[in-house]
């Protein structure tokens, strides 16, 4: 899955789940075809579960050089 272009993120997580990953897709027919054609003939992968992003209300970013965070524009 890390070498998988439509994922931006994946990690290993405590919990019901072993895996979470923020894939990008166009539309929803991507997302299906990535699911069903990649990530769903995965032999490692026994369940699967989808969320749709409806709202993205913080994102982190890396800090400046200086170490502050960026001012925010008015």
């Amino acid at each position: 899955m890390a070498r998988h272009p439509e994922l931006a993120y994946v990690a290993a997580v405590t919990g019901p789940h072993n895996l979470t990953a923020h894939a990008l897709c166009p539309d929803p027919a991507a997302l299906h075809r990535y699911l069903t054609e990649r990530l769903g003939t995965l032999k490692a992968i026994s369940t699967l579960e989808t969320v749709p992003v409806l709202r993205t209300v913080k994102m982190a970013g890396l800090l400046p050089a200086t170490g502050k965070p960026p001012r925010r524009r008015r």
